[in-house]
């Protein structure tokens, strides 16, 4: 018969007790600080704020950073969309700042030029872990060069962010658009799903931002929604 270590229940109860505590100081008012007012898993920004800000609790921001990159079958979507959605909390979250090394790693990608691919797209995901772009274009790096071991992790870490953010919406209308951090992400969505971007229009509704994206798939045309109000909102120019 197995017995119930003692040792380990104050502190998980601790944990518990002060997520509860969060989420119920929280309830009692609608959010005030930002301008995003959708909740994400179930989540607002401002509980989202909290959670992956005190050390404590289940979902700090460093814990969720390392589950991204190491997303196992016991790694829920909550757990990556606290660390990919928490992220933009962050001082270091800066998408316009790593557009340009983006788009560097994608056309030496693009050159065959793979070992420069690499060292640029290293280092990019080593200030920017949750860029969807940066885990893609490494992949392709190291898949280039048959290291394809580190290929097939990057690989999994954007298929697991990737997957989870198609969760946060269906894509339909701005309501339930996709919502996404990073300005390469539309790229990398359209193209898990297997979808050709024939335009892209963008579009303002009260106080949140969209791209509205036609695409072309299986004979089809027809529109997809993203939600961009967190990147205007955390933009640092």
């Amino acid at each position: 018969m197995q017995h119930l270590n003692t040792s380990i229940v104050p502190k998980k109860m601790k944990k518990a007790s002060l997520i509860l505590c969060i989420l119920l100081s929280l309830s009692s008012y609608a959010q005030s600080g930002y301008k995003f007012k959708k909740t994400i898993y179930g989540y607002t920004l401002d509980q989202i704020t909290l959670l992956t800000t005190q050390v404590d609790t289940t979902y700090y921001i460093e814990d969720m950073i390392l589950k991204i990159w190491r997303p196992d079958s016991t790694v829920s979507d909550t757990a990556i969309a606290m660390g990919y959605y928490g992220y933009v909390l962050q001082p270091d979250y800066n998408p316009d700042r790593f557009l340009s090394l983006e788009l560097k790693i994608m056309a030496l990608n693009d050159n065959k030029e793979w070992k420069k691919a690499l060292k640029y797209a290293d280092s990019l995901i080593s200030y920017y872990p949750t860029c969807l772009m940066g885990h893609v274009e490494i992949s392709h790096a190291y898949n280039s060069l048959t290291d394809t071991i580190r290929a097939k992790q990057h690989r999994i870490i954007y298929e697991r962010l990737g997957n989870m953010i198609l969760k946060s919406g269906d894509g339909k209308s701005m309501e339930t658009a996709y919502i996404i951090t990073g300005l390469k992400d539309i790229e990398v969505l359209t193209q898990l799903q297997r979808m050709q971007i024939k335009k892209r229009v963008r579009k303002r509704k009260k106080k949140h931002t969209y791209e509205v994206v036609t695409v072309f798939k299986d004979f089809e045309q027809f529109d997809l929604y993203f939600d961009t109000s967190l990147i205007q909102e955390f933009r640092r120019f």
